[in-house]
């Protein structure tokens, strides 16, 4: 009998979680939405940075992944050990994947199917296809970080050892690794160029002053270009390469011919950036503010209140 009860117990509590709705977002609705990790919301505009909704949620997360159906939201955190999945136009969780603690980025690969997870915990990656099934484990370097994919291959950025691993897609192996700097975070893959620019935290008391650039051929470094202080986010558009170093709050441009162009403080203690047509979008950690800058006059453009720590930003066209 007490048997009984407890799995009733437990069948209703999954019930109640599982009845807990948000605002729906609309399958045609345009959005952009921040991942606010202080009080674990999700606030989200449209394209038009107006407000739609926001979701007050009780998960531990420190990012979200969309799904190519542009409807399926992953929620990971490295405290987590599941991944929630939820339905923005049902506004609602619908499935949770089994997951070990320690995820700290997740990326959707080209074929739109499989899921690329990194732990810093167990120092690997997985491979998730879309019903949340683990298909692959890859161990890599010490703590993972930064994931980016060009065509069959996957380059894992560590962040606790100066390598960068290089996984083949079709092996789902690691086929070599190169040296880089350390503490490296923030980085942007140029695929004609065959380049990588990584930016970075430093080490110790040394700050990280430059973003390095390397060859994705040969593993050599290139060049570097001073962006003070850490540099941790890079980004292109059609007006250049930006550059955001939350240790000076300051925005570069970067040209061509690779010379830093124009520069500007933003923010407070900004970390994330990107880019809706013209505009470079960038969440101020510290002051819970998005700020729509103009690409080509690097002006702000417009201040908006968003949840508590932003961390992440998912858009959706």
């Amino acid at each position: 009998m007490k048997q009984v009860l407890f799995l009733l117990f437990a069948a209703l509590l999954l019930t109640g979680c599982n009845s807990v709705t948000y605002p729906k977002i609309e399958h045609d609705q345009s959005f952009i939405a921040t991942v606010n990790i202080k009080d674990t919301s999700l606030t989200f505009l449209d394209e038009q940075y107006k407000h739609l909704a926001d979701w007050d949620l009780s998960i531990p997360f420190m990012g979200g992944l969309l799904l190519q159906d542009g409807d399926t939201l992953l929620l990971y955190g490295k405290d987590m050990d599941s991944i929630e999945v939820f339905s923005l136009e049902k506004g609602k969780q619908i499935d949770s994947w089994e997951a070990k603690k320690g995820i700290v980025n997740m990326k959707l690969l080209q074929d739109g199917k499989s899921i690329a997870a990194v732990n810093q915990s167990l120092n690997n990656v997985s491979f998730y296809n879309e019903e949340g099934r683990i298909e692959d484990q890859i161990k890599v370097g010490k703590s993972p970080m930064m994931l980016l994919q060009d065509h069959q291959q996957l380059y894992v950025m560590n962040f606790g050892e100066t390598k960068l691993s290089v996984i083949n897609l079709r092996t789902r192996k690691v086929e070599r690794d190169f040296v880089i700097q350390a503490s490296s975070t923030g980085a942007l893959l140029r695929e004609e160029q065959q380049e990588i620019w990584l930016g970075g935290h430093g080490m110790g008391a040394e700050m990280e002053e430059n973003v390095h650039v390397y060859s994705t051929e040969t593993g050599e470094l290139k060049r570097t270009l001073n962006t003070p202080i850490m540099p941790i986010n890079i980004m292109e558009n059609a007006a250049g390469i930006f550059i955001l170093s939350h240790g000076s709050n300051a925005l570069y441009k970067v040209d061509e011919a690779y010379k830093v162009v124009k520069s500007t403080t933003v923010g407070v203690n900004p970390f994330e950036m990107t880019t809706v047509h013209d505009d470079i979008l960038i969440a101020g950690y510290d002051s819970d503010e998005l700020y729509v800058m103009d690409s080509k006059s690097m002006k702000v453009k417009q201040t908006i209140k968003v949840g508590k720590g932003p961390f992440q930003m998912i858009s959706r066209e």
